[in-house]
């Protein structure tokens, strides 16, 4: 059974409460220069992810933490869409790839090197459980959370992913013949309808293998090419779950309710990190343990304490 008496987190608060008083006052000055509208209503739904809704997570007893987490990554999740559409920029790996190809700097390589490259060096995939246009619709499908890893030929189709990235940035390239040109970040033939098409793309794919593999995360495993890349910036992440072995009752409460299908309980056991590239931070197993042997924190370390004593740790 869950915990569900946890104390309110006084960080998050303190996040949640700067945020509206900065993130928001800046957007309304922002939206009175035209040039900057799209930062303007990106910064609103952000200030609304990041203060109202992480608010709300931070006060909510357990039961309905996850629903908050959800609230905080449909916020986050519009932040990103409104600026991509409204600026006509598109911010995933193929517009990063673009840009490469245009020759040019712009948002969409800064976006990814913070969100991609570095930052997850630091945050881990923070923004794949918070902050997720697709998973902000990946989540709330009619479908379970999938039965353990696929193997076999299902280890290698995310490479499928990342080569269509880059090979529809050469394509898009070579259709419209791209050039640095307009405002910065943006390259000739950037357009509306070019930007919304490569969202549309992502959701039939990420939607389509879901329903089809029964599983919510299913485009994440397997076929995402960033999540194939933070696989690699994110597997020594300062921020991440860790576990008290002592309090471990091997109960695999923490298994069972992965979305990523980690095998969090074994991990514990074998005193390994427990995310290692794959943990989105969703706090499901930190959640839901009942022992409460498990905890987010920020640091080098890496593996579970050594279990002193076996069997459930007594009252």
């Amino acid at each position: 059974m869950a915990r569900t008496g946890a104390a309110p987190s006084r960080k998050l608060i303190v996040v949640s409460a700067t945020a509206m008083l900065v993130v928001w006052p800046a957007a309304a000055l922002l939206l009175l220069h035209p040039p900057t509208v799209g930062l303007a209503v990106s910064l609103f739904f952000a200030g609304l992810s990041l203060g109202p809704c992480l608010l709300g997570y931070a006060l909510a007893r357990t039961p309905r933490k996850q629903l908050w987490r959800r609230l905080v990554m449909a916020a986050g999740a519009l932040s990103v869409l409104a600026f991509m559409l409204v600026d006509r920029i598109n911010l995933d790996l193929d517009g990063f790839f673009e840009l490469l190809l245009a020759g040019t700097m712009g948002t969409a390589i800064g976006h990814t090197m913070v969100t991609t490259l570095l930052g997850p060096v630091f945050f881990g995939r923070f923004g794949c459980g918070w902050g997720c246009w697709r998973a902000m619709v990946l989540e709330v499908l009619p479908v379970g959370r999938g039965h353990g890893r696929r193997r076999g030929l299902w280890r290698w189709t995310a490479w499928l992913g990342l080569a269509a990235s880059v090979v529809a940035a050469v394509l898009y390239g070579s259709v419209w013949h791209l050039q640095p040109g307009g405002v910065p970040g943006h390259v000739r033939g950037d357009s509306v309808g070019a930007v919304a098409a490569g969202i549309l793309v992502y959701y039939v794919a990420a939607i389509g293998l879901a329903l089809a593999l029964g599983d919510q995360r299913a485009f994440c495993k397997y076929l995402c090419p960033t999540g194939l890349v933070l696989r690699l910036t994110s597997r020594r992440a300062l921020l991440h779950v860790a576990a008290n072995a002592e309090l471990c009752t091997d109960c695999g409460t923490c298994t069972d309710v992965c979305p990523m299908d980690i095998p969090v309980a074994e991990r514990v056991q074998a005193h390994v990190r427990i995310g290692a590239g794959d943990c989105i931070l969703c706090q499901c197993c930190v959640i839901n343990c009942p022992s409460g042997a498990l905890s987010t924190t920020f640091g080098p370390g890496h593996a579970a304490a050594p279990k002193a004593r076996a069997g459930p740790i007594r009252a």
